[in-house]
């Protein structure tokens, strides 16, 4: 009868053996294998602690007892009236895990949980390894079907020093899932969030799914959860309630830049930007964007991208992209981009992407008595990679606390074009045809530091190798997305990490004033011709929102290598949000 009160006391509560004031003892820890104190187990311990840390240390020390297989290990406790503590252990026997019988639990799942009978076989009974096999059983049941599964051991029985038990499962009915109720904001297809979360009619129950759909929704820009996702479960089948709000992110927005014209000293270059972004479009998260910049003198940028979510209700998402980029007099670049990628049940986000570039000189005045081929001349390029990208934002648009990861990879061959203009002899020894590589990745953190301040860091880089680079190949840093204090696109770099820090105090989400500081370090130009700068910028700023939209204002220094700093080059931006 004491041995099986020992055996029950494993799995619930040891009560303490003395009530003891808030005091600091010296105690000291003795392991007997028996009450007989002539076999010492393991080396004695001495410890200052008071009697809430006394009581918490004996219990820990019987649970380490019981995870050795030490099943009937109690203890003695002694305080002396100078205040030290003996805590006296006494092993007793150790339990062998005679047979652990599977009992009516499938093969099937046995298996997939990693079920070894060795570990169960003539070893010490460890309680951990065994709530962790029962734990497993069930969370492979309550993803495949059986939410409401059930496991214990059964016919438990004890001879000498061992222990045999065997499995008892119950599955309970199948579920399935049904469908999705929505609640409040209903501008946004049931039968598209389904696809999005991963959750199909008629598929079994994933208790994984359902734990996922708070994170999954947070990757939706247009839409919030209001409430905690409610599951209903009556005949067999899973219904789910989502409380739904409208987050308004579509946008139309212009940027005025008023900077000092480098080329022309006594005048200013008026730059320019406007941004067109639909989301939800059709109701089932549909995407269309266009964005053309006027960033520098006779140079212009255009990008056009459309998102088009879950192909034929497949966890298959699907983009395409079209960039065009006019740099002054020199040269100009196509770009068409494809991209597939796949949202997993972690809601990460893994894609391939292939991009074809079509890069062609606009002017070859000046270039008939050349010898060598010039920093830009014709070529295509294909590339083909991977990304993968990460977020944990609470707010995917306007976050406040989280972090988020994205990283792209990409590998292809360069053919160069032979420009009719140019003298034959200049192609002669030269590859027309090369391996290139390009990565670039970043990594965004906010930070809340006290009530309504925070701070924002990021960093990004990237990172271009190949035997043929031009400059129409390089990565564009500057300007008030990359390199605060700078011209947009001003530099040209093989390779570059930026480091952004960011200050806010927040009036509101949308309300706030910041100081920053941005610190780069770049290779300029294309290898051989190449040079190193450390650029940095900062300033300060302030997002207003109104009843019309938000109102942008930044003011920014910088210094390179080619800019000093100081008042006179310094940069303004302005910039104009309407969301709807």
């Amino acid at each position: 009868m004491r041995l099986k009160l020992l055996i029950f006391s494993l799995f619930f509560f040891l009560a303490t053996r003395a009530c003891l004031g808030q005091v600091v003892y010296q105690a000291e820890f003795q392991f007997f294998k028996d009450s007989s104190q002539k076999e010492v187990v393991f080396p004695n311990e001495t410890l200052a602690i008071d009697s809430s840390q006394l009581s918490a240390t004996i219990r820990g020390r019987l649970f380490e007892l019981y995870e050795l297989g030490f099943l009937a290990a109690e203890n003695d406790l002694l305080v002396d009236s100078s205040g030290k503590v003996l805590a006296r252990f006494y092993t007793n026997e150790v339990f062998d895990f005679a047979k652990l019988r599977t009992g009516n639990v499938a093969e099937e799942i046995l298996s997939k949980v990693g079920y070894d009978a060795r570990a169960f076989l003539d070893k010490p009974f460890s309680h951990q390894k065994t709530v962790k096999l029962l734990n497993s059983v069930l969370d492979y049941a309550e993803n495949h079907g059986y939410p409401f599964a059930s496991i214990r051991l059964d016919s438990i029985k004890f001879s000498k020093n061992s222990i045999s038990a065997q499995l008892n499962y119950q599955s309970g009915p199948l579920i399935v899932f049904d469908s999705l109720l929505i609640d409040g904001y209903n501008k946004v297809k049931p039968k598209y969030l389904m696809t999005h979360l991963g959750i199909y009619p008629g598929e079994p129950y994933e208790e994984k799914l359902i734990r996922e759909i708070s994170n999954k929704m947070k990757l939706l820009p247009f839409v919030a959860l209001t409430e905690t996702p409610i599951t209903f479960i009556s005949n067999g089948k899973c219904n789910i309630q989502l409380a739904l709000a409208q987050k308004k992110v579509s946008k139309l927005d212009g940027v005025l830049g008023v900077l000092p014209n480098e080329k022309d000293g006594g005048s200013v270059l008026i730059t320019g930007q406007l941004n067109l972004d639909l989301y939800n479009l059709f109701s089932s998260g549909k995407r269309l964007a266009i964005e053309w910049q006027n960033y520098n003198e006779n140079s212009q940028l255009l990008d056009a991208s459309y998102y088009h979510p879950n192909l034929f209700r497949t966890p298959v998402h699907i983009g395409g992209d079209f960039h065009l980029l006019k740099q002054d007099t020199t040269f100009i670049n196509r770009q068409f981009s494809l991209e597939l990628s796949i949202l997993s049940k972690g809601s990460s986000k893994v894609g391939f992407k292939t991009d074809f570039i079509s890069s062609r000189l606009i002017s070859t005045i000046g270039y008939d008595q050349i010898s060598t081929l010039p920093e830009n001349t014709d070529y295509n390029l294909n590339y083909y990679g991977l990304n993968y990208s990460l977020k944990r934002f609470d707010n995917l648009f306007l976050p406040t606390s989280g972090w988020g990861f994205d990283i792209i990879g990409s590998a292809g061959q360069k053919k160069i074009i032979e420009n009719p203009a140019f003298n034959d002899d200049i192609y002669k020894g030269i590859d027309l045809e090369s391996f290139q590589l390009r990565i670039a990745g970043s990594i965004d953190k906010y930070w809340g530091i006290y009530k309504n301040m925070l701070l924002r860091t990021r960093l990004t880089g990237g990172y271009l190798e190949g035997d043929n680079l031009f400059q129409s190949d390089l990565f564009r840093i500057g300007g008030l997305q990359s390199l605060r204090g700078f011209v947009e696109n001003q530099f040209f770099a093989s390779s570059y990490g930026i480091a952004n820090v960011e200050f806010r105090a927040m009036f509101s989400e949308l309300t706030y004033f910041m100081l920053f500081y941005d610190q780069a370090v770049l290779r300029e130009g294309v290898s051989g011709e190449s040079v190193v700068d450390y650029p940095f910028g900062t300033g300060a700023g302030f997002s207003f929102s109104t009843m019309a939209g938000i109102f942008n204002f930044v003011f920014a220094m910088g210094k390179s290598n080619t800019q000093e700093f100081g008042f006179e080059f310094s940069k303004i931006h302005f910039g104009y949000i309407s969301r709807f």
